[in-house]
């Protein structure tokens, strides 16, 4: 008995010491810039990044580009330090979104290995 209990409190303080990063989601977030561009197309990808705003409220993810709006439920896949990998129902279980947390407001989300779009929380 004294050794589940044990058990259980290290599982417990393990928890409690992985702060998760998906709840800072959460909220509005500005499309920045664009990120590891050709130096010829950084000028309109900045341009389309600049348009581009992600919402998250609850379980549902809200992508709008111009006036264009997309909206999905999406799930955490997993949530490991600044990095959150979500799935959306729309996209489906494997195509997998990574967002990483540069600080608490700015996200960066990648669109391919060494490219991303980064954004600002409002």
């Amino acid at each position: 008995m004294k050794r589940t209990l044990a058990c259980a409190a290290i599982l417990v303080g393990i928890v409690a010491c992985n702060k998760a990063s998906a709840p800072k989601l959460e909220g509005r977030w500005r499309g920045i810039k664009a990120i590891g561009i050709d130096a010829e197309q950084v000028g309109a990808a900045n341009l389309f990044a600049s348009t581009m705003e992600l919402e998250f409220k609850g379980d549902v993810v809200s992508v709008h580009t111009g006036s264009d709006k997309q909206s999905a439920k999406f799930k955490v896949a997993s949530d490991e330090n600044k990095k959150v990998v979500i799935t959306t129902d729309q996209d489906g279980p494997d195509d997998k979104q990574t967002l990483t947390f540069v600080d608490d407001k700015t996200l960066d989300w990648t669109l391919a290995p060494g490219k991303a779009i980064e954004f600002s929380k409002e």
